[in-house]
């Protein structure tokens, strides 16, 4: 048999108050003036008999649960951990409650939690799910309901959000491949069906466009979703072609760990072979070789001229050998400006010249002597 509940009634009683004065020193009423024997004998009441305030009737009586719902689409995406770890922090400072939902891209899951969060009467939401269609958003502005964009935008003008600029980001991935030397650049977008994904795939066609770079129809592949399988599964048909890009641009970070792995189960490797870059390089992947999630490098006609350059730039400036010694260089000092008598640049010049007068006396050339 379950004990009975202890109610505000019981507190009031075994403190000897009125029920609304047990309610407002719980709650922390400032503004009340109390004796503070009152206030202490209330507490100790509530204490003593293990009372636990009813969230449920605090909900109904303030019209307000303080719990948020936070939908995403995938929380093995690296993206997303700092994001919920922020908006969690600024949550509990302010005294609410977050409740996470992950929808694993799937539209019945995403439908599912919000249809839950809405009955659990949550006090405000935040989207950050790419699948939600902009009908359900209407839904949600129709009915007033709170709700802020996280990463994805909406068809609404007046919609909180909080977005990434896609553009710029993209033009500056697609910059630093042409930059490279790369001319044919692969992309394996994000689902058509989001607009994340229509507008990251438009500006990267916007930005090759900018630089003169003819886009082969044959290097576009489309992922089903932002996930590492679907990534590897857009990428095969890239890496298998005849003619595989030199550098390739992923959608998001999930998708770029998903080309790399289709790279690499053909024998080839980046940045080696293909340079591959991310849309966003949020955290480095513990399964990535790279220290900033970007797998770039010139392509092999670049490299080798490049690398002639520094093999003829070595040898311009390899310095003289002693007959002394043919396996270790001449050391060059260089002058810095006569010193004081007291100074310690006195005695190196008399070692020095010591160390000459040496070689001249054994017949070996040294700095400054001549073979006779």
């Amino acid at each position: 048999m379950t004990e009975p509940r202890i109610t505000i009634i019981d507190v009031a009683r075994a403190a000897s108050v009125h029920p609304s004065t047990v309610s407002r020193v719980l709650n922390g009423r400032v503004e009340l003036s109390l004796l503070p024997e009152t206030r202490e004998r209330v507490i100790a009441a509530a204490a003593r008999l293990g009372y636990r305030p009813s969230a449920l009737a605090r909900s109904l009586r303030l019209r307000r649960t303080f719990t948020l719902g936070m939908l995403v689409p995938n929380i093995d995406n690296p993206l997303f951990p700092p994001i919920i770890k922020g908006v969690e922090d600024v949550a509990h400072a302010r005294g609410y409650n977050l409740i996470l939902c992950n929808t694993e891209d799937s539209s019945e899951r995403e439908a599912t939690y919000l249809r839950v969060l809405r009955e659990r009467q949550v006090d405000g939401l935040l989207i950050a799910s790419s699948f939600m269609a902009d009908s359900t958003i209407a839904e949600l502005r129709r009915d007033r309901f709170p709700f802020v964009l996280v990463n994805r935008g909406s068809r609404g003008a007046n919609d909180l959000a909080v977005l990434v600029d896609n553009e710029v980001g993209v033009a500056e991935v697609i910059e630093h491949l042409v930059g490279l030397g790369h001319r044919r650049i692969g992309i394996v977008a994000g689902p058509q069906t989001t607009m994340t994904g229509q507008q990251r795939l438009a500006a990267a066609r916007a930005s090759l466009r900018e630089h003169r770079v003819k886009l082969d129809p044959a290097l576009v592949a489309v992922a089903e979703a932002f996930s590492q399988e679907a990534g590897y599964r857009a990428a095969r048909r890239l890496v298998l072609a005849t003619e595989p890009p030199t550098a390739i641009f992923g959608a998001n970070d999930l998708i770029a760990l998903g080309v790399l792995r289709a790279i690499r189960e053909v024998g080839l490797e980046c940045p080696d072979h293909i340079s591959l870059v991310p849309s966003s390089s949020a955290r480095r992947s513990p399964r990535s070789t790279s220290r900033s999630g970007t797998w770039a490098r010139r392509p092999p006609r670049c490299s080798s001229r490049r690398s002639k350059e520094r093999t003829s730039r070595r040898r311009a400036w390899s310095p003289r050998l002693t007959s002394s010694s043919a396996a270790r260089p001449r050391r060059r000092r260089r002058w810095r400006g006569p010193r004081s008598s007291g100074g310690r640049r006195a005695p190196r010049r008399r070692a020095r010249q010591q160390d000459v007068q040496r070689r001249r006396a054994h017949g070996l050339r040294g700095p400054g002597s001549r073979r006779p």
